[in-house]
């Protein structure tokens, strides 16, 4: 005899099995508040049909989560605000953009006027207050960038700031400077009639006569008697003779020459073949350095020879020169001598 039987009660008998099942396992538990009978039926189903339609249904294939990286925009900071904290662990803040130059350029933004700014880069001459003889000629030259955003024009100024002026007038720098740009600026000096250490400031200024920039400076050593000599340390030299060209010599426009001067090491260290006799003021006649190209004890004597050129037009032209270390430290004494050109 076949016997059928509803679905609906196997349902129920199903529910009602899953009830003492479940009340089995609250046994070890802490007692819970008391649920009416119908309520709790009714919510043990539920959770039957729940797991049910959980084995039915079938399960969605996982979509790979997109990599945080591009989730998260690219963070460029920006100079004087702070890069917003991002709470994810493989993200690193980039470094500030660098400054076009290779060195580190401090920008300081107080000596900006409006758009015009700038900032000192190096000495290109004069750069270890040097032995000057009172009356001398020489050249200052400064390496300036332009670190404001307008460009300069030609009427951007250099203007006397304080010290000594030696001998050079505010005058504008004759050259087109883009900002981000560097640039020479030059002034021709006289040594005062001074002795010691000296200094002259300057500044840069707009057309206006505005004064935007660092202060720049040139510090020269004055000697009251020019055949006195400066000691490095255990280095120091003398002139002995001027064997070509003595001060006071005739050449003619645009002539070739050899200059030589017979020196003695007074000093009590030997100097290296990579010493140089170097340009420190006045005419270069077309040569910065030369090196003496071998080694001099203490008490010896070297002659060293440059090549030079006289300047194209006539006048009387002199050039200062002085010894240095392989490493560019001037010591000794300074070697000056003239030309007439006619």
């Amino acid at each position: 005899m076949k016997i059928y039987l509803n679905k609906s009660i196997l349902r129920k008998g199903f529910t009602v099995s899953l009830m003492v099942v479940l009340s089995a396992c609250q046994i070890s538990r802490s007692p819970a508040p008391t649920i009416a009978p119908d309520v709790f039926y009714t919510q043990a189903a539920a959770t039957i049909m729940f797991y049910l339609s959980q084995t039915i249904q079938p399960k969605p294939s996982q979509t790979p989560i997109p990599s945080t990286t591009s989730l998260i925009p690219s963070v460029t900071p920006i100079s004087g605000l702070a890069a917003p904290a991002l709470e994810t662990a493989s993200l690193t803040r980039s470094a500030p953009p660098a400054f076009p130059s290779a060195t580190s350029i401090i920008i300081d933004p107080s000596t900006a006027h409006g758009c015009y700014n700038a900032t000192f880069i190096s000495d290109v001459t004069i750069q270890y207050s040097p032995i000057f003889i009172p009356g001398s000629h020489f050249t200052k030259t400064w390496k300036i960038l332009n670190s404001g955003s307008c460009d300069w024009s030609r009427n951007i100024q250099i203007i006397f700031a304080g010290g000594d002026r030696f001998g050079a007038d505010s005058t504008v720098i004759d050259q087109k400077v883009a900002a981000g740009e560097m640039a020479n600026i030059s002034l021709n000096m006289i040594a005062p009639q001074m002795t010691g250490l000296v200094t002259s400031t300057w500044q840069l200024a707009t057309e206006t006569g505005k004064p935007f920039g660092p202060v720049l400076s040139v510090v020269i050593n004055l000697l009251e008697n020019p055949d006195a000599t400066l000691a490095m340390g255990c280095l120091n030299s003398a002139l002995i003779k001027d064997v070509t060209i003595p001060p006071g010599t005739e050449v003619t426009p645009g002539a070739n020459f050899t200059k030589t001067w017979r020196l003695k090491n007074t000093g009590s260290c030997t100097w290296t073949k990579n010493f140089k006799i170097t340009h420190i003021g006045d005419e270069t006649f077309g040569v910065i350095a030369g090196l003496i190209g071998q080694a001099v004890a203490p008490g010896n004597n070297i002659e060293i020879s440059l090549d030079m050129t006289a300047p194209g037009s006539p006048g009387i032209f002199s050039s200062a020169w002085q010894l240095a270390t392989d490493d560019n430290r001037l010591f000794g004494q300074l070697f000056a001598f003239s030309i007439v050109v006619r």
